[in-house]
This record gives C-alpha cells, structure tokens and sequence, in this order.
C-alpha cells in the first residue's frame, strides 16, 4: 500500500512512496517507476522508452509523464519543454493546464497568462484558468515592484542537496533539513534519487557565517526521512517530523518528540495528535509553549494538505485538533506553519493566489480564527517553490530599521542545488520629509520693526531654492527651486543623511537662508520622518535703526560678551547672504554719566561689533560704526530725573540701520 510521505523538500513534502522508502528492486518500465514515486529515476527511463516508441499515443503518454516527473522533482524548465512537448503529440486539458502552470512557475508572466486565457477559452467551465490569468498578472506586477526585502542566499548551510526547514537553536545556532552527503544511512531515495533527509546544525562562526553544518543527533537521525524540527521555548523539548520506520512497516510521516537530559537526546517518541492513517507533519510550537501547529492531510479538511492547531491542556496534554479554517486552507496544500514575533502566521501555499510553485502568506489571528491571508510578494516569493520561513526577534535599533527579518527555502535559480536557505530583512518604508515654510513678522504697529511681532504671515507664491551639500557642507548637484503654498509652504521628498541650504529672496527683503539635515533611519521610529525650516523674511527697512536684542557688555567695557556672539554670527549670517546691503551699527548709553564719557564709550562699542563682523568675513566697506551716547534715550530717562533699572536698561541697546542696498547682480546685466 502507498503512502504519502512528505518532508524533504516541497516535492517530498507532497509525495507518495512505499512507506520504508527503500526501492530494493529496478521495475521494469518508467511508468512502474513514476507510479512508485521514484521520479529521479523514472524521468530517466522513461526518456529511453520515449526515444524508442513509435506510435503517436505512446509517445504523448511518455512525453507527459516525463514532465511530471520533472514538475514533481521540482525540475520546472525541463517539465515546461516536457508538457510542450506532449501538447504538440496530443492535446490534452489536464496537460495545457500544466504546461501553462510551468510557465508561470519560470517566472514566464506574459506567456503564462496568454497560455491560461486560452485554456479559459477552450474550457470556460474551469474557474482555475481566469483566476490564474489574474494571478500572473498580479506576479508580474509584483516581479517589477519588489517590495524593499533584501534577499541573500545563506552559503555556509546550503549544499547540491535539499536544505531547507531552519528553526533557531540553543546559543544562536540553527537546525535545519538536509538530505547531503552526511545524512544517515547509504540507500537512495527514489523521489530524489539522493540520501534520505535528516537534521542538521550550525553555530554561528563569530566572523557573521555559520560554521561547517553537522548531523543533529545520532538519536533523532534514522536512515529514514527526519525533517522540519521545532523546539520548546528553554531548547529541553523537540518536535520533528518523521517518515518511514523500517525496511518492512508501512506507515505515514508523524510528529516525534524527545527530551534533552543535559548531554544528549531522549529516545524519540510518537506524539499520538490524529489517527495512524494521515500524516501529520511540519511541527512549530509557538513560543508560550501553549500552541502546537501542524500540517496534516487529515479526513475532512479542506483538500491537500491543511493547518491545524493544538491547545495545550492544563495536564500538559494536546486538545483536540482545530482546523484553522477557510480562509487559510484551500483545496491545494499548506505547509510549515510558522507564528512569528508580529502573532502572525506564516505558512507555504499553492492553494492561494501566487507567483508559481509554493509561495509564502501571512495570516492575522482573529480571536481563535485566522483571516487576511496576504501574499509576502516578490522578492520573497518567486516562481519556484518558497517555503518554510521564520522570523527572527528584533532588537531595539532593528526594530526601527526594519519590518521584519528571518530565514526561508527556496529552490529558485541560482542557488547550490534544490532547496536553498535565504535570510532575508524587509526594511520599514519610511518617508523623509523635508517642509520649509516662508513668513514675515507682523509687527504690532506696522511699519515699525522695534514694535512687538505678534505674529507671521505666510508668503504663498514665494520661490524658495534647495541645494544639497556634500558631507564637507560644499553645494553638491543642481539646486531645485519650489514655489510655496497658500500656507507658504514647500515640500520635498528625500533620504535619510542629507543635508541641504534652503534660501528665498524678494524684492526689498532680506535674503534668507537656513541649513536643514535628515536623521538617519536608525535614529527614529516614525513611518514619516519630517524636518520642517522655517524662513522668516525680514523686510528691509531704509534708515531705521532697528535693535539688535540681547547685547549685553560689562560695565566701563566695550568688549564684546561671549553671551553676544549668537546674535551677532546670526547678523554675520544675514549680511553674508545679503551682500548688497550696506549698514550701520549704533550703540546707545544710558544717561549716567557724564555726555562725553557715553560718547566715547558708546562709539568703542559700536566699533567692537563692527570689527566682530568683520572677523565673521564682512566686508568693512560695507560697515560703519556710529556712537550715539545718551543723545537719542526711547524713554524720559534724561539727566536729573530718577528712572529705574529696567528704565536705563531700554536705553542702553545696540542697533544696525540699512545705509545702502546695491542693485543685485542680476538686475546690473
């Protein structure tokens, strides 16, 4: 009696064989081979009898059963030339479908989907082909819009053979399935025509690799398939999947169990979760501990292979199994459930829309149900076979990086050899946002720029220019020139780590520039990351003097205060990125004192400010320094008349006035 089996690989996860799966004697034909699941050898013989046939039906046969041999071995472009070549002997429903199937599974979209319309053509009855013609299209678009995923074969593990399965170990190590050369046992297994699968380990090499991977456990390993292991959350406690017994029994794969007793495994021992006449397979329990998922082909389900769950009971007993329903399963197969940090379930389908081949979905729980099932899309999953994927935990800077990243198998070209291993990380789509707006001050009493501002008005239609600097601060590139909003704003979309110098100029204003620099990804959790600047624009006005706030000087000194300097780099500023103004600085005492004293005092520190400027790279014919002692007071405080502190201190203030503005370059050619 035949059995499915079903672990080492996609192909061997789905397959049937003798349940010893050893192939002791060489049937005859190609076709006794193929119907014994033996597709390795089968493609081969049959191949020579297809050579040597001669009538028409025989060779259409023949040439069809190569290509499932092929597509069953996860071979798909030779299954693809296979089936084209069997339509071109006899065509066939069930071989357009495959052959159409095969195309979509080597990524071929367009003449994928134009195989799938015409098989809807020729049989409008079978809804498979308008949905598959959907489905390529869908892939095609996702082949071209990959997701941000970075996806990279994980070479130290892989190998010629199938590897694939990984589930995180004790210390960082991995565990994973491989039927390579060091696998237990000398029989071949005819579905691959390799060594049975066992489960292999490796730690991390400390250099970012993996070191030479080594058989797990002389204990749990047979020479019989063993594969798709799980752990308990302290590592004390494994689940994994085994097929086959000995050389006489039939049976079907089960979930085993065993226990670490501080130096080597306990003997395995059958978990009993459902009858002896399905198989149950692809073990994970969940991280509490509480839940055990599984794939199983179990009476009543939904078609193929379904995911189940099982409750822990408070006597540390399995409950009964719980289907995980519809919108999950469907009439293909899923496998290698796995719940991930996120509380999402992430499993392997072929029944659910996808690119070819098996492809990975994710799952949200609803209560005790599970429901919006979403395709992980390219470039995790691609027309191969895409299978058994887990997550690893996020660190706190990870967390800000990245969606999500683990491992996964495929056996989709360029890697080693059938199933691969792949790490992959999606990073966050984040935004960078850079937002300048555009004011001028609203003065209390317009027209007087010594008033209070009690306000900023927005300039809507104001040209304001972007030019990003290099990390030295030099211009790099072509600057962009935007036009602000109603609100006054301009928006530029960019990348983390930039820096740029925003400027904007009007007639009879101050130009204005300010520096903005974008955070790197790593230094915030937001989805939207947004800089805003804001250029205030001062307008110019003629022979005012108009107060510089907070300069303060020691008593009896002229000696510019280090509490001075930032308001007066950020006047430096101003005249740098306005070099057609001309101005005066002006300083005023108090009434203390004797006139000529002030006089004196009062122009020593008008020309400290000015020589200030000029360090700050102002050009002197620009400057002038003006003293105005304690001839201009804004307030009664004269001499003789008693005023408070606060009173003298409105007197005492430094000023600039705008003597002369220049025509601008521009406006002189």
């Amino acid at each position: 009696m035949e059995k499915p089996t079903g672990i080492t690989g996609v192909t061997i996860a789905l397959g049937l064989s003798l349940a010893s799966c050893l192939i002791t004697q060489q049937p005859k034909t190609g076709e006794i081979l193929f119907q014994e699941k033996n597709y390795a050898w089968a493609a081969q013989k049959l191949q020579q009898e297809f050579a040597a046939a001669t009538e028409l039906p025989a060779k259409a046969n023949l040439a069809f059963l190569i290509a499932e041999s092929y597509r069953l071995s996860a071979q798909f472009e030779e299954a693809e030339a296979w089936y084209q070549r069997a339509l071109s002997l006899d065509a066939d429903q069930r071989t357009e479908f495959l052959y159409a199937s095969m195309l979509k599974a080597n990524e071929k979209y367009d003449e994928a989907s134009a195989a799938f319309s015409r098989y809807t053509d020729r049989y409008p009855f079978d809804d498979r082909g308008h949905s598959e013609v959907e489905a390529c299209q869908l892939a095609a678009q996702w082949k071209k819009n990959p997701l941000p995923v970075t996806v990279v074969p994980v070479s130290a593990l892989n190998s010629p053979a199938f590897d694939y399965a990984p589930v995180r170990y004790r210390n960082g190590a991995l565990v994973f399935t491989s039927d390579r050369d060091l696998a237990t046992g000398e029989e071949a297994y005819g579905w691959t025509g390799k060594k049975f699968s066992d489960l292999f380990t490796s730690a991390p090499d400390g250099a970012g690799s993996w070191q030479t991977p080594q058989p797990f456990s002389a204990l749990i390993n047979s020479p019989f398939n063993e594969g798709a292991a799980t752990f308990s959350p302290d590592f004390q406690q494994c689940y994994f999947t085994r097929c086959g017994s000995n050389a006489t029994t039939t049976d079907f794969c089960q979930i085993l169990t065993c226990i670490w007793n501080g130096s080597e495994w306990s003997e395995p021992q059958v978990l009993p979760l459902l009858n002896d006449t399905c198989n149950v397979m692809h073990p994970f329990l969940s991280a509490d501990g509480k839940e055990l998922f599984v794939s199983s082909d179990a009476e009543g389900g939904y078609g193929g292979k379904d995911l189940y769950v099982f409750f822990r009971q408070a006597d540390g007993s399995w409950g009964s199994p719980q289907n995980l329903g519809p919108a999950v399963n469907t009439e293909g197969d899923e496998l290698f459930p796995h719940l991930g940090p996120d509380q999402r379930l992430y499993f392997a389908s072929n029944g659910h829309p996808g690119m070819g081949g098996f492809d990975l979905f994710a799952a949200a729980r609803l209560g005790r149900q599970w429901g919006n099932v979403q395709n992980l899309k390219a470039p995790i999953n691609s027309g191969a076979d895409d299978l058994a994927l887990i997550l690893e935990p996020l660190n706190p800077r990870e967390k800000r990086l990245l969606v999500r990243k683990g491992y996964f198998a495929s056996n989709r070209p360029g890697g080693k050899g059938n199933d691969d291993i792949y790490a992959f990380q999606e990073e966050k789509q984040k935004t960078f946002l850079l937002v300048a707006q555009v004011v001028e001050k609203q003065f209390a009493q317009a027209g007087n720029p010594n008033s209070e501002v009690i306000g900023f008005l927005p300039l809507a239609g104001q040209p304001v220019q972007i030019q990003e600097l290099s990390v030295q601060g030099q211009p790099s590139g072509n600057p962009v020139t935007l036009t602000t909003d109603a609100d006054g704003r301009v928006t530029l979309i960019t990348e983390p780590l930039k820096q740029f110098r925003l400027a904007a100029s009007r007639p009879d204003y101050f130009t204005r520039t300010e520096n903005a620099a974008m955070p790197a990804r790593e230094d915030t959790d937001e989805d939207t990351v947004l800089v805003s600047v804001r250029l205030v624009l001062d307008r110019i006005f003629r022979n005012v003097e108009i107060n510089i706030p907070n300069i303060y000087y020691d008593y009896d000194k002229a000696t510019i205060r280090s509490d001075a300097r930032p308001v007066l780099d950020t006047l430096a500023v101003l005249l740098n990125d306005n070099p057609q103004v001309s101005v005066e600085i002006g300083s005023h005492t108090d009434a203390r004192g004797s006139a000529t004293y002030n006089q004196r005092l009062s122009q020593a520190r008008a020309q400290s400010v000015v020589n200030y400027l000029i360090e700050k790279g102002i050009s002197p014919e620009r400057l002038s320094a003006k003293g105005y002692g304690e001839s201009q007071p804004v307030n009664r405080c004269r001499d003789g008349v008693t005023c408070t502190e606060e009173e003298h201190q409105q007197n005492r203030r430094t000023t600039f006035k705008v003597t002369a503005v220049r025509p601008a370059p521009e406006a002189e050619q």
